[in-house]
């Protein structure tokens, strides 16, 4: 039965204040299962406007009214497998295939209702789907050398599953892969970590089969050798000995929240990608990390997500605007329910290091956390200014919201040394200086007229400069690589301390002298490198408004701070014309 939802005040009040309990998380899971039920019911009213095969409709006929014998028999099992985040993505796929008029996943149905049989011990008779001589059972694993038919018959009495005429085994073994049990022939469980720490277990499923859970940018590392689980064991397991010990604010509710680990095919070795989705709550998808402490950062960047895309489901917090916005963590302008999803994330992620940077031994991984604490908490302020500004929050957002800002209050009271603060500061100052470079466009015309202005010596005095407004990826960069330094110093110092030791790798001169701590003379040389041609040199300017940021007094550090888009186009206004300018004389002008 589907019953009605509402969030306590108190309940409210602790996923605002960043922490969430596991009985409030546990809420939030309810409010899954009955909307991942909904989705079941939306689709057996909407399956018959599309074109589906016979045998296809009828197996989930069959399946659906398999799981409501097993509903009958031992409800706590389909309670488990409707709060699983696969049946949401199964729900989501359905539903959105339905609205463009496409034939749903009819086919999983029968399979859900096999593996809540299967668990209960409830004889059963159905067809289901086969995929590549394997039937997925959802939430436990698959059978395997089917076949290459596209289905089979399943029948179970209740302690024994057949799957057609040659494949069998015993109901009881079919069990998610723990890594301890011996094989059973034609399965394999879903993978299993079973992590501990201080008496307390969290239990994850690894999926790498379900293409339901398949829904992420990268695409799910299926078929993951031996050696490749047991490294994702060892990583969960030491990822969750770093929350128990250290950050007990969240390893309660992630493991009451968190109960599958989606693998990913990482781009390249050195990438760490991860991410959530509303549409399977419950689930982290992430590429692999051999380091527990960064693992454990992900895991509670990536739950913080989880927290509010299931507060969401229960709460609007965001009204409908079609604003983009300056996120300090992504490179593209993000609408205010990105917005929203990014600071209550990072503030988890601050809270993480605020901690985590008192736990570290060496004085490299001291200086890291501390450096990461310190980038990521300065951010929090700023980004809900921004977002209490956009008039694109409901009233519960905006209470969350000002409940956030008292957080993010509490931690800028906490001290940082003054030199990670600096250096934090400038990795800080050049991501928004490359973003509204990117990302802000002018009028040509009334660019024109400054131009014509400038070169004809006329004052500024009171012209009114133009208005800029965001649209993606409006100037390229050429390079990132200044921009890859500047994070590499707190990231990974040592890596840092060697490549500076020598010749910097692919920088032009002004980056050198900024890197090597010279911000006064990078200006004049970044200035050089963009008068010594007509040709358009965007990461020099970049370079240069950091450069004039990193002054301690300057004349054009308005400009550079608040119109550097507005300088680089003017500036190649005239240089089109054959008008040569001093980058600097022009900043003076507009300032």
């Amino acid at each position: 039965m589907i019953s009605p939802h509402r969030l306590s005040e108190d309940a409210f009040t602790a996923l605002a204040s960043g922490h969430g309990d596991p009985g409030v998380i546990r809420q939030l899971g309810e409010v899954q299962h009955s909307k991942h039920l909904m989705l079941l019911r939306e689709l057996t009213r909407d399956c018959d406007a599309v074109n589906l095969a016979p045998r296809e409709v009828a197996a989930f006929r069959a399946g659906y009214d398999l799981l409501a014998a097993v509903q009958a028999a031992d409800p706590g099992v389909v309670a488990w497998l409707f709060r699983l985040p696969h049946v949401g993505g199964f729900g989501h796929d359905c539903i959105a295939r339905l609205d463009q008029g496409l034939a749903p996943d009819l086919g999983y149905v029968p399979a859900m209702a096999a593996a809540v049989a299967v668990r209960a011990g409830v004889p059963f008779e159905l067809d289901v789907p086969v995929t590549g001589g394997r039937v997925l059972l959802p939430g436990l694993g698959w059978l395997h050398g089917i076949g290459q038919g596209s289905w089979v018959t399943l029948r179970s009495d209740g302690e024994r599953l057949a799957a057609g005429a040659h494949v069998e085994a015993p109901c009881a073994a079919l069990v998610p892969d723990d890594g301890l049990a011996e094989p059973v022939p034609h399965w394999q469980g879903t993978f299993e970590v079973r992590a501990t720490a201080q008496g307390r277990t969290w239990t994850v499923l690894l999926e790498t089969t379900d293409r339901h859970l398949d829904r992420y940018g990268l695409p799910m590392a299926a078929d993951l050798a031996a050696g490749e689980v047991a490294n994702w064991r060892r990583v969960i397991q030491s990822a969750w000995q770093v929350l128990v010990a250290e950050h007990e604010w969240v390893a309660g509710s992630l493991a009451a929240g968190t109960s599958v680990i989606v693998p990913l095919t990482a781009r390249c070795e050195t990438d760490l990608d991860s991410a959530t989705t509303f549409a399977a709550f419950g689930a982290i998808a992430t590429t692999w990390c051999a380091d527990p402490v960064i693992m454990a950062e992900t895991l509670v960047h990536e739950f913080q997500h989880i927290k509010l895309c299931g507060l969401l489901d229960v709460v609007p917090l965001i009204e409908q605007c079609d604003g983009r916005f300056y996120a300090p963590w992504r490179e593209d302008p993000r609408p205010a329910a990105g917005l929203l999803q990014g600071v209550y994330a990072h503030l988890g992620i601050a809270r993480f290091w605020n901690v985590q940077r008192h736990a570290e031994a060496g004085p490299d991984a001291i200086f890291s956390a501390e450096a990461l604490f310190e980038h990521w908490r300065a951010t929090i302020t700023p980004t809900i200014a921004t977002l209490l500004r956009t008039g694109c929050l409901t009233a519960a957002g905006t209470r969350l919201a000002e409940a956030l800002l008292e957080q993010a209050r509490g931690l800028e009271s906490e001290s940082v040394r003054a030199d990670v603060r600096e250096i934090a500061r400038q990795a800080s100052l050049d991501h928004w200086l490359t973003w509204q470079f990117r990302h802000t466009a002018l009028d040509s015309a009334e660019v024109a007229d400054l131009a014509v202005a400038y070169s004809r010596g006329e004052p500024r005095g009171g012209r009114a400069l133009p208005e800029g407004r965001i649209e993606a990826d409006r100037r390229a960069l050429e390079s990132m690589t200044r921009s890859r330094l500047l994070g590499m110093r707190y990231l990974q110092p040592e890596r840092y301390r060697r490549l500076s030791a020598g010749s910097w790798p692919g920088l032009s001169e002004g980056d050198s002298l900024l890197m090597g701590g010279q911000p006064g003379k990078a200006v004049y040389a970044y200035r050089d490198e963009i008068s010594a041609t007509s040709e358009p040199r965007p990461d020099a300017w970049t370079g240069l408004a950091l450069a004039v940021q990193l002054q301690p007094s300057s004349p054009w550090h308005q400009a550079f701070a608040a119109r550097l888009p507005l300088l680089f186009d003017v500036h190649a206004c005239l240089s089109g014309q054959g008008i040569r300018n001093d980058p600097l004389e022009l900043a003076a002008w507009l300032s």
